[in-house]
């Protein structure tokens, strides 16, 4: 299964991670560290746009920061959202691990789990 886990209490690291259960853990980089073997989503003002602890890291800088202002949290992931579906979409990504939704909207199941369709219904009524 490939999924997209949100990570609420990483920011400012990112908003999460994408993980592939077919794939080991964590592997080793071209310059020999041990890294998470997952691909780390980030925004502007949301983690970098490489984070060396990952293998991959997946950064939406679409972002014009100078027209935000002091805009933060989650009226900077506005403007990304459209274009991380899409990127989910395109990498396989056919869950979300949402527990904190989970708690506040049906349709995920016991271990917290959206379908990304599902998923992506529930923020985009919200944003």
């Amino acid at each position: 299964m490939i999924y997209f886990s949100i990570d609420y209490r990483s920011p400012p690291s990112g908003l999460g991670q994408i993980i592939d259960t077919r794939k080991p853990e964590k592997v080793t980089d071209r310059m020999g560290n041990e890294v998470w073997n997952y691909t780390l989503v980030t925004y502007p003002g949301c983690g970098s746009e490489n984070d060396p602890a990952y293998i991959l890291t997946a950064h939406f800088s679409s972002l014009d920061m100078s027209k935000l202002g002091t805009a933060e949290g989650w009226d900077l992931f506005v403007p990304v959202f459209e274009d991380l579906i899409t990127y989910l979409r395109r990498v396989g990504v056919t869950y979300v691990y949402d527990i904190e939704l989970a708690y506040e909207e049906d349709g995920a199941d016991d271990d917290g789990y959206f379908s990304l369709e599902k998923w992506v219904d529930i923020v985009r009524s919200s944003l």
